[in-house]
């Protein structure tokens, strides 16, 4: 069981600017480091030099979606904690979200408390 400490990394990739700016400041004032990626390339670039310890992840982003880059991070980190988030939710997107291997799932826009509530669960997990 891994415990909460505020070194914990969390990357966020989300190609809007604003979304990585709200999650960056709600994320680090709850006491986690934050990376910023606005594309895949740029989340797998940062996942080869920093120790990550979750990862949010948005489903749309403009040189791959969501499940490929999870995908690509899981070569690194087996078992990454990783929360999908999106603007285009469905039952469909939520059930391939599960079966891809995301711990949990959470439509645009969020409660942020809750979040950070399913982060730290999931790291702790």
């Amino acid at each position: 069981m891994r415990f909460f400490s505020k070194e914990m990394t969390i990357l966020i990739v989300d190609d809007q600017e604003n979304m990585c700016w709200i999650l960056s400041k709600v994320l680090s004032e709850a006491g986690f480091s934050v990376e910023i990626a606005n594309t895949a390339r740029e989340a797998i670039s940062i996942a080869e030099k920093v120790n990550l310890s979750a990862a949010v992840i948005d489903y749309r982003l403009p040189d791959k979606n969501g499940f490929d880059l999870l995908i690509e991070l899981r070569k690194k980190y087996a078992d990454l904690p990783s929360i999908l988030i999106t603007s285009y939710g469905s039952t469909r997107l939520k059930e391939k979200a599960e079966k891809i291997g995301f711990n949990s799932y959470f439509d645009k826009p969020f409660d942020n408390n809750s979040l950070i509530e399913c982060l730290k669960k999931i790291i702790n997990h």
